[in-house]
């Protein structure tokens, strides 16, 4: 089975939600706490590419971001690795699949997962 990786950063409290969720749920995976250890610009492209997410959307809002608008996904991915705490959290990559997991609900849209939200 392929591994699923959590990008988590511990003072974000949906990312605490995410590893609850996934912990609750007996889901094996692999946390990176991406402020320790940020994904480099190839990975973060990756990621990108491989989400139904508009690139921007990886960004956090915030007042002192410093990215122009239209800006490339290289551009975008640069900024992130530069600017580890802007990277929206939680994301979770199951390989075929990277969603950020907000709201944690959007989890559903990966086939392995979406039997966990059948009553919600």
């Amino acid at each position: 089975m392929t591994i699923v990786y959590l990008y988590h950063y511990n003072r974000c409290s949906k990312s605490r939600q995410a590893l609850q969720f996934m912990t609750e749920q007996s889901v094996s995976f692999e946390l990176i706490d991406y402020h320790a250890s940020p994904p480099s610009v190839e990975t973060i492209c990756d990621l990108m590419a491989r989400s139904n997410h508009e690139p921007i959307e990886f960004v956090r809002k915030s007042s002192d971001i410093e990215l122009k608008p239209g800006g490339t996904l290289t551009d975008i991915a640069t900024f992130l690795y530069t600017n580890p705490q802007h990277l929206q959290r939680p994301i979770i990559d199951v390989g075929t699949h990277v969603i950020i997991a907000r709201p944690l609900k959007l989890l559903a849209a990966i086939p392995r997962f979406s039997s966990m939200f059948t009553d919600q």
